[in-house]
């Protein structure tokens, strides 16, 4: 089975020569006493409402308030101060100590791990069932505590952005769909081109027709103003959003068991939250979308469950090509209901 591929070591190098000169890894925890520091980074920037302003203030002050002096979650920034794709590196390392990052940006660390976009769980069952345990397995071999859940979102998140118009299978055929590695596995099996896009050129490739389309939450496209390129919204969303809370493993085992039992107890009520909250902001940006023009796509039956199928199975293919069979045999098993 092909793996897969890892990030160079120069580059992890320059990005770890550059965060060391801002920040003091593990700082906070060096000595035993004043208050642990705890600096975190996040995939998306700050003004991001929700992929970072409501996880800051359903978790990160929350925490900062309840710990009482004891432990400060320090907010460095966004994708300005380290880039998304060398983010699990560089808390791997210790160079920060906790970061939010979507699971397709750390395969090569984690493998198999974008996979979890498939599971038939809430975030709270998987805490119940023994998903997430086995999860926080993966993510240790890797030197990452796997925490939870930064966006614990209901099925269905990612939609599709088009701008060829779509009534039947056929219709995918060729088409050239951008994104991340994410989605890459769907688009083959709906028989579409897969391009490879970083989260900063999607507007910029769709509204140059590089693209026909591309996948990625309702709300980006509000933030990107893809609403103004785009002409057609699948209404029928795929996977759930994996945007993981990560550790430095290191880090984490150096807390005080009391300053872990907050961390965890706070992000159980923050999935919790999460789900019910993103569930009416989803309904929000569609009809938001709706009102700018974009024309929301419904299938019937049929061609809605062939789309959903082609998400899932294509998601498994991509899967089995880049790593050992057991894994992703082993982790579908428990992820599906």
């Amino acid at each position: 089975m092909k793996k897969g591929k890892f990030l160079g070591t120069a580059a992890i190098a320059l990005v770890l020569a550059l965060v060391f000169t801002t920040f003091t890894p593990g700082a906070g925890l060096a000595k035993s006493a004043g208050p642990i520091t705890l600096d975190f980074v996040s995939y998306v920037t700050l003004a991001h409402e929700t992929g970072f302003k409501f996880f800051k203030q359903e978790f990160i002050d929350k925490i900062n308030e309840a710990a009482k002096g004891e432990l400060f979650i320090k907010v460095r920034g966004g994708p300005e101060v380290i880039r998304p794709l060398d983010l699990a590196v560089t808390v791997q390392k210790g160079a920060i100590d906790m970061a939010t990052i979507p699971t397709a940006l750390f395969e090569s660390l984690v493998p198999a791990a974008d996979l979890t976009k498939l599971s038939d769980y809430t975030a709270s069952e998987e805490r119940e069932n023994g998903i997430y345990e086995y999860i926080g397995e993966m993510y240790k071999k890797a030197r990452l505590f796997y925490l939870g859940r930064g966006q614990a979102t209901e099925p269905e998140y990612f939609v599709v952005y088009l701008n060829k118009p779509v009534q039947k299978p056929a219709d995918f055929a060729g088409l050239k769909l951008g994104g991340t590695s994410a989605f890459h596995g769907f688009y083959e099996e709906l028989g579409a081109v897969p391009v490879a896009l970083r989260m900063p050129d999607l507007y910029s490739s769709l509204e140059r027709g590089l693209v026909d389309g591309l996948c990625t939450s309702i709300y980006l496209g509000a933030t990107m103003g893809l609403y103004d390129i785009t002409k057609y919204i699948v209404r029928h969303g795929i996977y759930i959003c994996t945007v993981s809370v990560v550790f430095n493993l290191d880090t984490w085992n150096r807390m005080p068991k009391h300053l872990q039992e907050l961390l965890v107890d706070t992000m159980v009520e923050f999935e919790k939250k999460y789900r019910t909250w993103d569930a009416r902001k989803r309904l929000a940006a569609f009809k938001k979308a709706e009102a700018a023009g974009v024309k929301i796509v419904t299938f019937p039956p049929d061609m809605a469950e062939w789309f959903r199928k082609c998400a899932k199975e294509g998601a498994l293919k991509y899967a089995e090509k880049r790593f050992p069979e057991d894994l992703v045999r082993e982790l579908t098993k428990r992820i599906t209901k």
